[in-house]
């Protein structure tokens, strides 16, 4: 039987109670007695989410707000399922209870759906990047917003995504239809006026990329779909106009593979980024880490077949033992973060990856690599930085048995690469890294640099995260760059555009945080929501919209700058409580990940981002101006 039947029966059984059974006993593989959901935790959860020194992982309070089901998938498929090991599926419920105090599943009222269930299918905004080359610029005359308007703009309505504390899943957008994805699993089509409910369906497991608008068939019968992927490693096509599955297809190349950037169409050609979970699961002393690798994968759109997979690094053996005696293997790691970009002249895709998580190191870790879209072959790459490994368990202190001998910075190229041009007309390519640095490469000769350029300090949780942002001159880089208190580190975070000619800097905008606190009073704090936010740069994506660039705040401000000069015109906070108009209990919180979406006379963020001890959140903010 699968496995969301299973946790549909478990919970007609198990029942959510308004507070989690203290008393039932939990069967453990750790200990020969029985123990309580609350031991349970303490056991196998508290040492990675209760620790302010490990700022992966969300701490309990930040997880109370996610759903039972979210949680069950973590457990059974996700990131954390070497740490439920030996539980049964009962159990499994029972520990979820606890961590989100037996939340109910949300179902909407029948007052919220629109009279009208009709759904256009004329797309506006289409995809992560707003076109196939990413270049986070609004397409003309999708919006009105200017400077001197944007002063006018006014919050229109808030809608609480359910059961979740990420607002991570970037929606796209129709004519007269907003499609958004709540990780808790569920799949929204809202009126983009009214935020009234077209559409609402469950989803099989939690959407964890952002949505992409496509289409199935031929001109005469095309059929608009969504694309998205799945926490259980799947890709995901659904019917725009009614939200029914088309097809669900499995593209992990290990069970350890994971999707983060969003799946892109090209033709009939789906490509999928897979990166992986096993830089978390390395904090395991007895994990033998590390054996997935990242990859590239196209899919047939209309079925879902696999025409053709690109592996970032070679099948990892083992390498020898751990100072505990467990197996190292490698290579691995590698990851492919970011969303693809097309470039259709060349008929190249390009990605950027992440770090190797465990040795030897490997010559497509952090790099662009440029692959052949009809049959998946390496074209070239450009390698920013050799040597970078690194893994969860260099974050413990001492560091953990699997933290490599030779360890690395982390600074994955997580940004999606932008294709442009420049003055002269010849395409470059514009790449961003988590080290501040960003690059300019030429298309046409392999990658060779053009200019390179250091804007931020960098870290693992610094420099350029999400991506930036190019409107045909100049190239925006947001800087996340936490305010750690290392020795030699000067962080940078801001705003900053740059000439895409020669990565000269042309503005730059500093961002303070405006208040006053430290690593330490932070991640001792009692509330989920502190007066003064540690993490406070820009690591979402920025948006281009004709005269103004919107960076999102990780301590909840939505920032909007003139893009000529610079000046702050506009901000918004969001890390507030917000009466929604779904009746879901809304609070905004850091906002990373998924850019602010102009359209026509509206603007939509979503608020919300639990990981790394950041503020969590579950607001969608509609935003619209005074109508002609």
């Amino acid at each position: 039987m699968k496995l969301y039947l299973l946790m549909s029966l478990a919970i007609v059984s198990l029942g959510c109670s308004e507070q989690p059974s203290s008393v039932r006993e939990l069967p453990s593989s750790n200990t020969a007695e029985p123990v309580t959901a609350a031991e349970a935790y303490a056991e196998r959860c508290a040492q990675c989410h209760d620790n302010p020194d490990i700022k992966r992982a969300p701490n309990l309070r930040a997880l109370a707000e996610s759903s039972v089901i979210h949680v069950v998938f973590s457990l059974t498929n996700g990131t954390m399922k070497a740490h439920a090991e030996g539980l049964k599926l009962e159990a499994v419920f029972e520990l979820a209870e606890f961590i989100t105090a037996g939340r109910e599943p949300y179902r909407p009222d029948a007052n919220l759906f629109c009279e009208s269930r009709d759904v256009s299918t004329s797309s506006i905004i289409d995809r992560w990047g707003f076109d196939k080359h990413n270049s986070g610029r609004v397409p003309p005359g999708t919006s009105r917003l200017t400077q001197n308007n944007i002063n006018q703009l006014r919050l229109a309505w808030a809608f609480g995504l359910p059961n979740t504390a990420n607002a991570r899943s970037q929606p796209v957008i129709t004519e007269d239809t907003l499609f958004v994805a709540a990780t808790s699993g569920h799949l929204f089509a809202l009126d983009r006026q009214s935020g009234c409910i077209r559409w609402h369906q469950t989803t099989v497991a939690p959407p964890r990329t952002a949505l992409t608008l496509g289409s199935l068939g031929s001109e005469e019968n095309r059929r608009t779909v969504l694309f998205y992927g799945d926490l259980e490693t799947n890709v995901v096509a659904v019917d725009a106009l009614d939200g029914s599955t088309v097809w669900r297809e499995p593209v992990g190349i290990s069970d350890k593979s994971l999707l983060t950037g969003a799946i892109i169409q090209h033709q009939d050609k789906l490509i999928v980024p897979v990166s992986l979970q096993e830089v978390i699961l390395a904090t395991d002393p007895e994990y033998e880490c590390c054996r997935s690798h990242g990859a590239v994968i196209a899919l047939n759109a209309a079925s879902g077949e696999q025409l053709w997979q690109f592996h970032t690094t070679p099948d990892a053996t083992i390498q020898g033992v751990t100072s505990v005696g467990t197996a190292a293997w490698g290579p691995s790691g590698a990851p492919v973060w970011s969303t693809p970009t097309i470039d259709e002249e060349r008929n190249l895709v390009y990605v950027g990856t992440g770090q190797n998580a465990s040795l030897p190191a490997t010559e497509l870790s952090d790099s662009v690599i440029a692959i052949d879209l009809e049959f998946g072959r390496l074209a070239w790459h450009f390698q920013a930085i050799a040597g970078d490994v690194y893994n969860g368990a260099c974050e413990q202190r001492p560091p953990g048995p699997n933290c490599p001998k030779w360890r690395g910075p982390d600074h994955d190229i997580g940004a999606s690469v932008i294709l442009t041009k420049r003055a002269t007309g010849e395409d470059i390519l514009l790449v961003g890294q988590k080290s501040g640095d960003i690059y300019g490469l030429d298309p046409d000769a392999k990658g060779d640099l053009l200019w390179h350029q250091r804007i931020g300090a960098g870290s693992m949780l610094g420099g350029v995260h999400w991506g930036m942002a190019a409107d045909g001159r100049q190239l925006f880089v947001t800087i996340a760059d936490p305010a750690f208190p290392i020795p030699g580190y000067f962080p940078a975070p801001g705003l900053y555009a740059v000439d895409i000619d020669d990565g000269d800097e042309l503005w730059s905008q500093p961002y303070e945080r405006g208040c006053k606190t430290s690593v330490y009073e932070y991640f001792d704090r009692e509330d989920v929501y502190p007066e003064c936010s540690f993490y406070f740069g820009l690591s979402a994506a920025p948006s281009v919209v004709n005269d103004l660039v919107f960076a999102p705040s990780l301590n909840g401000n939505v920032l909007a700058f003139a893009a000529d000069t610079g000046e702050r015109v506009w901000q918004f906070a969001t890390a507030r409580p917000f009466d929604s108009i779904n009746g879901v209990a809304t609070h905004g919180g850091s906002i990373d990940v998924a850019r602010v979406l102009p359209a026509g006379d509206m603007m939509y963020v979503q608020s919300g981002y639990s990981v790394f001890g950041q503020l969590p959140g579950n607001a969608l903010l509609a935003f619209e101006l005074p109508r002609p």
